[in-house]
């Protein structure tokens, strides 16, 4: 009697590579126990925030009592905010912040996290002291580095300005205070628009930004 006929296909390289490549994802996972799906599970630790010192000034002169508000916001869209007052002299402070999530197991995750400290006057308006989005859940130095110290006055304008990136493109935020190395401002903000570009870094060479006329703040 004549066999079966054997479907070749179905032993193909590809079919065996792809077995493999299942084999050493799922092995590693059931081999530790809780189910195949126990690794997507764990939790790693995400870094939101360094430590943060400041000072806030008007005029020159530092203001004391005043409420820094810090929000922090990973890609699980949870706004994470902490408070803290100045002193006598001005200075504030806040924690070095971590938070664990399942979240980077995902093959895709997008990670991200938003960082703001703002001061939110009685008419509702804020002040921004720091505004930046940092790509990752590892800590950045370069944004390490500028959140160490905050020189914060109040009569400055909002500016988006860049500082060092050690890959590749400048990183970017925005701020009203100021750095004495690593700060190249580009831009005036408006109601969260670029209104001004600053040319060559300098607050007193402005253009509008839909018009190119020169203007003097």
């Amino acid at each position: 009697m004549q066999g079966l006929p054997i479907n070749k296909s179905s032993y193909s390289p590809q079919f065996t590579i792809l077995f493999i490549i299942a084999y050493l994802i799922i092995f590693p996972a059931t081999s530790q126990g809780g189910g195949m799906f126990s690794w997507f599970k764990k939790k790693k630790e995400v870094f939101l925030s360094p430590e943060v010192n400041g000072v806030v000034t008007k005029n020159g002169t530092p203001i004391a009592d005043l409420e820094i508000i810090r929000a922090l916001t990973y890609i699980d869209g949870v706004k994470r905010l902490d408070t803290t007052i100045t002193d006598e002299d001005g200075h504030f402070h806040f924690p070095r912040k971590t938070i664990f999530s399942s979240i980077p197991n995902k093959l895709i995750s997008g990670d991200r996290v938003h960082q703001k400290i703002v001061i939110e006057q009685d008419d509702n308006s804020i002040i921004g002291l720091w505004g930046a989005t940092q790509p990752d859940i590892y800590e950045i130095p370069e944004y390490t580095d500028k959140l160490k110290f905050l020189n914060c006055e109040l009569t400055n304008p909002l500016v988006r300005f860049e500082f060092k990136n050690n890959k590749h493109l400048n990183r970017v935020a925005t701020s009203i205070c100021t750095w004495d190395e690593d700060y190249i401002p580009t831009w005036i903000m408006e109601n969260g628009q670029e209104k001004y570009e600053i040319h060559n870094g300098n607050l007193n060479n402005l253009t509008e930004r839909f018009t190119g006329k020169k203007v003097e703040l």
